[in-house]
């Protein structure tokens, strides 16, 4: 073929997929009559055991043999293959990525693993939009089986492997079975993805925050500005703090690029986070670089409680699954919140998943990690962390002083399921006036689950010889866990070990007792001088209805000082909107019994974005009374005003006020001012421009997770403060559309956010139309009867989502609502196709809905009591001609009559001489020989008929 007439398969596509003008996809049956068979486009439905995958996927055939896109193939089985069809190229893995895939037209071969074959010309087709690859070689690429069904225009696959789209859609289905909740049609999690390609340079988003404070020493201004966007291709954060009497005070910036790779998650420069390591230093941020590719929050120590817990809009629901199994589920509370506890983790790396599902069908995954035991990572894998840093050190800071600088270097790897080692270096530079010499630090540690018990040895010592090490163990016991840890030091002085500590050790209860959570940490400390320190700490959490009751005792005893206790109780009750009280008490119990001080405090949202803050503390010794009083404002789309005033009784006194305002890059150039104030100028942001039919659409609330954001009268709805790197759905909030017959056209679509950037999307509205028919019975004797409790859905054509559902009511009307423009097909469920036992396609109907909000009527449907035929007002494919058995002439024209008028037609379209004329045409001496003959069914009422079975005939001729 020709270059220019590959442009022909894609053009056969959207005629078929858009205009609609064919009454059926092309089929193997219908190409078998042309002459050119050389080569033939198909548009089949592709199914993976049971499940669609595409409703309409564009095949060829040529030579009698079929050939499939791999591109595409892949993309449904979600493969991790990418194919350039124009350079005639293919690479990535199959399944697993030992199995290494590579396909190359130019040295004609393809390889999979250790597995290396010759191309022959015969077995692939290169086409501008993919690479077809003839069924016996995809079969050898990917293990599947091929079933091609004519009768069906459809492609049966059958995994020979475990395929991990098929857990997933297999696992899906048990959910609806639990829940009663029914999933995304196909199975997808995402929405259609949109990508945030880095620039070299990009207008920032900013945050400006201007204030005020004076009190009896004087007054003092301050303030503070942001900038986040893309700079060199890399996320760029930076922040200036200003006062009155230092001028510039204070510069940070950070350069990132974050990365989807085994080998590197993430690299930073300029203000980091250096990583904590037991025994040698604490979590700090500060100047310095930082390359990892460990995700975040993976392989982190467990030894508190087994909860998960997160926050989603009231009223939603919440469902937690581990490794595929659904364990738990609540309803989220009225303060937005869920809680799953006393979560059964067993040893080892443990996966969960939340689903949120909201009110309108909405719905949401997030993924925790639980490590039971320091450090243990699944076998294999492999993560490192390298970085170098001044903790606490800014870019600029107008009185730093010099400090400390660390360099360190850590890989672990697991080895077994419960079983994982690592080791790192580190190198300490005083700085400033310290006189301590530079200290080079090695470490060891190994993770390990066993006898039941989740352990953790540690090993570190320096360049001088001084050493420390740490045991630590955690024992589940139902709802409880039981944690000890010890650290035995010989000289070794590093940020996790305080100067002169000899031995400490830690013992720690944690869990619940019904609504009663509770930690109880018991540690005994001894100095290098033989002096000891005993320390016990405890806190309690309750919640009994719009109440949380918290109590936190702290206890310590010995170096030489009196036993002292003392804590803190707080009572809140209520909620922010509707008003919030807030009790508190500081007590000691040791020396004396006393109660120290009260609190009591009031906050409130009020009207026009206005919030009140109140709180009187009364002190019991010699410290002041106080009073303060704050109120709050977030004026219209860009400012907040801050005010506080605060007094005591001793006269001290103190007032504030601050102002923040705010801009995000807007994508028609210059900026918008930010409706969260600015604050979010680090954070990721989304622009629609919501339309209906063209228009701009007032009103409608656009969201990206919980963030959402109403479009004002010129259509465009911000989104802003959307947490980055984590990907999330953006799309149109249903209820907030006042027209229910007004729904997107388009659902919304996935991206990943990122620090400063705006996502611009378009948002069309559409005033949907409506379908509705009749579903009829027809009994053996030709009567007919209106069904109740049908159930048909209606899919999109072009997506294959399914769309709406309806049941039949008791005059077996049903109806198909708030439906956007386009084609689709009307058919009965998977389930209800089951029970009449008849094939799922052969009740659909292709019915097309124009803008405007019209009903498109009377797509009744006729189903034989006995499974002997379905009839549909406009079938969407053409049925097999029917067969019946005749001796004559004669008796083939009573058999037709009979037939035609069980269907309620007195003839066909054309007449009954035309029919009668045309089967003796098809069949020729067949009529003569008592075998079976075949009636052609593309004239009116046969056309109707889309399922014939095979002794459907017989029934209609002769029911009894």
């Amino acid at each position: 073929m020709a270059r220019g007439g590959r442009w022909f398969p894609l053009l056969w596509t959207v005629v078929v997929l858009c205009n609609g003008v064919s009454a059926s996809p092309l089929s193997l049956d219908s190409l078998e009559s042309e002459e050119d068979v050389g080569r033939e486009e198909m548009v089949v439905r592709l199914e993976l055991e049971g499940h669609v995958l595409a409703d309409s996927e564009y095949l060829i055939r040529k030579d009698d043999r079929i050939f499939y896109p791999l591109d595409q193939l892949a993309r449904h089985l979600e493969l991790d293959i990418e194919v350039d069809p124009l350079a005639g190229e293919a690479q990535g893995w199959v399944l697993d990525p030992e199995r290494e895939f590579e396909f190359s037209l130019d040295r004609r071969e393809w390889r999979l693993g250790d597995q290396r074959r010759e191309l022959a010309s015969s077995e692939y087709i290169e086409e501008h939009s993919d690479i077809y690859l003839r069924e016996d070689v995809l079969t050898s690429i990917i293990p599947l089986e091929l079933e091609y069904q004519s009768h069906q225009s459809a492609i049966q696959a059958t995994a020979g492997e475990s395929l991990p789209i098929l857990t997933r859609l297999e696992r899906e289905a048990r959910w609806e079975s639990f829940s009663g909740e029914s999933g995304r049609a196909g199975g997808e999690d995402w929405l259609p993805r949109r990508e945030h390609p880095p620039r070299a340079v990009s207008r920032p988003a900013w945050s400006l925050s201007m204030s005020q404070s004076l009190d009896e020493a004087g007054g003092r201004s301050r303030g503070d500005l942001g900038v986040a966007g893309d700079l060199f291709w890399h996320e760029s954060q930076w922040r200036v703090q200003m006062t009155d009497d230092q001028g510039v005070r204070r510069f940070d910036g950070t350069l990132a690029r974050e990365f989807d790779r085994s080998y590197l998650q993430r690299y930073e420069l300029g203000r980091t986070t250096l990583t904590g390591h037991d025994l040698v230093r604490r979590r700090r941020t500060g100047a310095g670089v930082s390359v990892t590719n460990r995700p975040e929050g993976a392989a982190q120590a467990t030894f508190s409680d087994h909860v998960i817990d997160g926050e989603a809009p009231a009223g939603w629901a919440a469902e937690l699954y581990r490794e595929g199994d659904l364990i738990d589920f609540q309803e989220v509370d009225e303060d937005g919140r869920f809680e799953f506890t006393q979560i059964d983790a067993f040893p080892g790396t443990n996966r969960y998943e939340i689903e949120l599902y909201g009110p309108h069908g909405e719905r949401e995954t997030r993924r925790r990690t639980i490590e039971i035991g320091p450090g243990l990572l699944p076998p294999g894998t492999v993560h490192y962390t390298l970085d170098a840093g001044s903790p606490g050190r800014s870019l600029y800071r107008a009185t730093e002083r010099d400090r400390a600088s660390w360099s360190s270097a850590r890989a672990e790897v697991g080895i077994t399921p419960s079983l994982a080692a690592g080791a790192d270096v580190h190198r300490f530079v005083p700085g400033g006036q310290d006189v301590a010499p530079e200290q080079d630090v090695g470490a060891a540690d190994l993770s390990l689950s066993a006898f039941g018990l989740w352990m953790r040895l540690r090993a570190a010592a320096n360049d001088t010889g001084e050493q420390a090490w740490r045991f630590a163990a955690t024992r589940a016991l139902g709802a409880w866990d039981l944690s000890y840890k010890t650290d035995q030091v010989n000289g070794l002085n590093t940020p996790e070990l305080p100067d002169g500590l000899a031995q400490r050790h830690e013992l720690e209860a944690s869990g619940s007792i019904g609504g009663l959570r509770s930690r109880l940490r018991y540690q005994f400390e001894r100095d290098e001088d033989g002096r000891e320190r005993h320390r016990l700490r405890t806190r309690e959490s309750m919640r009994v209805g719009d109440q949380r009751i918290t109590n936190r005792l702290s206890a310590r005893d010995g170096d030489g000082r009196d036993r002292t206790a003392s804590g803190q109780i707080r009572l809140r009750r209520g909620h922010a909107h509707s008003g919030r009280l807030e009790f508190g008490a500081d007590y000691r119990l040791a020396p004396g019994a006393e109660v120290e001080a009260a609190e009591v405090g009031y906050s409130r949202q009020l009207a026009q974005d206005w919030r009140m803050d109140t709180q009187l503390t009364g002190s019991f010794n010699d410290d002041p009374h106080d009073v303060r009083i704050g109120l709050s404002r977030r004026g219209g789309s860009y400012w907040r005003l801050t005010s506080r005033a605060e007094a005591d009784t001793e006269g001290g006194w103190r007032v504030f006020a601050g102002l923040d305002i705010g801009g995000l890059p807007h994508p028609d150039g210059g900026w918008t001012l930010d409706p969260a104030a600015g604050r979010g100028y680090d954070r990721g942001a989304a622009v629609a421009d919501v339309r209906l039919d063209g228009e701009p659409a007032e009103g409608v609330e656009v969201c990206a997770g919980f963030h959402c954001g109403k479009s004002d009268d010129s259509g465009e709805a911000w989104v802003p403060r959307i947490r980055p790197h984590e990907r999330v759905n953006l799309e149109v909030d249903i209820s907030s559309i006042e027209d229910p017959f007004v729904r997107p056209a388009q659902r919304g679509y996935s991206f990943t956010p990122r620090p400063g950037r705006v996502l611009d999307v378009d948002v069309d509205l559409h005033v949907t139309g409506e379908i509705d028919g009749i579903v009829y019975r027809e009994d053996g004797d030709g009567r007919r009867s209106e069904v109740s409790g049908f159930e048909l859905e209606a899919v999109n054509q072009e997506t294959g989502e399914v769309v709406q559902q309806d049941t039949s009511a008791f005059d077996g009307l049903y109806l198909l609502d708030q439906l956007p423009p386009g084609v689709y097909q009307v058919r009965a469920t998977e389930a209800q196709a089951e029970r009449l036992g008849v094939p799922q396609a052969a009740t659909a109907q292709q019915v097309e809905v124009e803008g405007g909000g019209d009903l498109v009527s009377g797509y009744d449907l006729v189903v034989h009591s006995g499974g002997a035929f379905v009839q549909a007002h406009r079938p969407k494919s053409a049925s097999e001609p029917l067969k019946l058995r005749v001796d004559s002439a004669q008796e083939l024209r009573e058999q037709l009559e009979t037939l035609l008028a069980r269907m309620g037609a007195d003839e066909p379209e054309g007449g009954m001489e035309a029919l009668v004329a045309d089967v003796r045409e098809r069949n020729g001496e067949a009529l003569d020989t008592a075998q079976p003959v075949e009636v052609p069914t593309d004239r009116a009422p046969l056309d109707r008929v889309v399922y014939w079975s095979e002794d459907a005939a017989e029934q209609l001729i002769s029911p009894e």
